[in-house]
């Protein structure tokens, strides 16, 4: 049914994009700048005139501030689901395309094409590979398009524990069968194409106490084990590394993680390699954060010139990332230095950031917080002062929690009024408040959790 309703669609809209004028807005994660690269490449196949726009968030104010006509035709990727009540007077008005995988809001008309694997009871996927089923279907030319389908899901955690399953798989699958993904199994370390050092420092999925974030702290570990930095005078990486030297690292990292929140044998997975891209754009995780990079840094633009193939900008691409990274490892120190702003109730955990933390990196700095023991093992709320007087909030579960995020957040934001609005997922959701109710957000939020905690013991 699920990809019915997408080969329908796209057969619908097809002669409708070439009529009106495209309105294409995404969010400016990895998930979204990819999803919309593939819509934007589809129209450029398409001969399709478009304009397009870049959102942390869709709220009520930047759905308010939009202009458009019953000549235009509004997309939106990785957005949009739970939006669809705010967005009732412009789809009454004209057509409008939702690629999302957030959850939704009951919302039908017959203007509303609203492709969401969670309306057909599918597990999670990402908006870049639903992007790509519409593109694929739009035009099979298209299929030179999953490699951004793939990075998309990457980003999004769609590959539990580094391994794609259910329909996800699939669409590796066919990547690996037209010869644009090869999957091998191998260290779960970020950047291949790094130097060792680099890549134990920038590795937080997984994490390595002490060494994450770090090249001073990496540098002495390679030392201390045994392997040396260069080879010849050039930096050595990991593929460099020989059959023993892996063993070596491999079994030192086991040692480092050992009483982490996670297994300490879970650095294994699934490697997927871009065929026919530049060296260093080639591993999927790599791209995938460094895509991730430029929209966290209002670099967008870059990130989609780079999905589309333009790689006269990858020096600048390599300044954006730097400063990325300084930024989560300026973030995490943040954290550890200054414990006064961690806010510790009976049933979560508060990073009241304020100012110290951007809020483009909040959710990251949660996400690593509380896979690497930063903070305990309770539902995690990292705040960060936003614009126009609000505070995002990012919110994290540690594995094998059974609370629904979004829902906390949706319930949360509703008895807060104020115009905050809420989002996202069960694991991960999202909330923009009023910057003075932080603290009442708090007492809601825990007066929620400890209901459900109350029920689950009943």
């Amino acid at each position: 049914m699920f990809l019915d309703a997408i080969e329908k669609t796209a057969k619908i809209i097809k002669p409708i994009l070439k009529e009106k004028k495209v309105k294409l807005l995404t969010q400016f994660d990895t998930d979204g700048l990819t999803s919309a690269s593939i819509i934007m490449k589809m129209l450029l196949r398409e001969d399709v005139n478009f304009e397009s726009r870049v959102y942390k968030q869709l709220t009520s104010d930047v759905i308010g501030e939009l202009s458009v006509g019953e000549n235009d035709f509004l997309i939106l990727t990785d957005f949009g689901s739970g939006q669809l009540k705010l967005l009732e007077k412009i789809i009454e008005k004209t057509h409008v395309l939702v690629l999302d995988h957030h959850e939704p809001v009951e919302f039908t008309h017959m203007n509303l094409f609203h492709i969401n694997p969670m309306l057909f009871g599918e597990d999670e996927l990402s908006s870049s590979i639903i992007a790509y089923l519409i593109a694929k279907f739009v035009n099979i030319k298209n299929t030179d398009l999953i490699d951004l389908a793939i990075t998309g899901a990457v980003a999004d955690f769609v590959d539990e524990k580094w391994e794609f399953s259910g329909f996800a798989k699939k669409v590796l699958i066919e990547g690996e069968t037209i010869s644009k993904i090869s999957v091998t199994k191998g260290l779960r370390l970020y950047g291949r194409n790094r130097p060792v050092h680099q890549s134990l420092a920038y590795s937080f999925d997984p994490f390595i106490p002490g060494i994450s974030g770090s090249e001073s702290h990496a540098v002495q570990f390679l030392s201390e084990i045994g392997i040396p930095l260069k080879s010849g005078g050039e930096w050595k990486r990991i593929k460099d590394l020989s059959i023993e030297e892996q063993q070596r690292l491999t079994s030192a990292i086991i040692r480092e993680r050992i009483g982490s929140s996670e297994v300490a044998e879970d650095i294994f997975g699934d490697i997927y390699t871009i065929l026919g891209r530049p060296e260093e754009l080639q591993d999927v995780r790599e791209f995938s954060t460094l895509i991730n990079s430029c929209g966290r840094t209002d670099n967008s633009s870059i990130g989609i010139r780079l999905c589309l193939g333009d790689y006269s900008i990858l020096d600048k691409s390599t300044d954006v990332f730097t400063k990325y990274r300084r930024m989560i490892s300026d973030g995490l120190s943040i954290l550890r230095e200054r414990k006064k702003i961690i806010h510790k109730t009976e049933f979560a955990t508060y990073i009241m950031a304020g100012s110290s933390i951007p809020e483009t990196v909040i959710g990251t700095i949660s996400s690593i917080a509380l896979s690497s023991n930063l903070v305990e093992p309770k539902p995690l709320f990292g705040l960060a002062d936003s614009e126009n007087g609000h505070v995002k909030v990012s919110a994290r579960l540690p594995r094998d929690s059974k609370i629904n995020l979004r829902e906390v957040l949706v319930q949360a934001v509703e008895r807060l009024g104020g115009n905050a609005e809420a989002g996202g997922h069960a694991l991960a959701a999202g909330a923009y408040i009023p910057k003075t109710k932080e603290y009442e957000f708090i007492t809601i939020v825990d007066k929620i959790l400890g209901d459900k905690v109350v029920v689950k013991e009943d």
